[in-house]
């Protein structure tokens, strides 16, 4: 039997305008999402969150499929994909 991990997902968003990367983070924030950083990169801006949680790999689609939907909506130019990190 597999042992559940508690994993610290990073999600990205990628555009020119700040102000559309923090309207991403408001919506972010209301479900525990913490701001890890906005930097500055090639005249992009990329907002950094995270959050700790369980995911199965249908969780982690249904997440992904939202934060495009969230991208979108937010008009930001790019949901530039997520990263883990175990915590220990």
């Amino acid at each position: 039997m597999g042992h559940s991990l508690q994993l610290k997902m990073g999600i990205f968003f990628v555009d020119s305008n700040k102000d559309r990367l923090s309207k991403v983070y408001n919506e972010l924030k209301t479900k525990d999402y913490v701001l890890e950083k906005i930097y500055l990169i090639d005249g992009k801006w990329t907002l950094h969150t995270s959050k700790i949680d369980i995911l199965t790999p249908e969780k982690l689609h249904r997440r992904n499929l939202a934060f495009n939907e969230l991208g979108e909506n937010c008009e930001v130019e790019l949901y530039d994909g997520w990263d883990v990190e175990r915590i220990v």
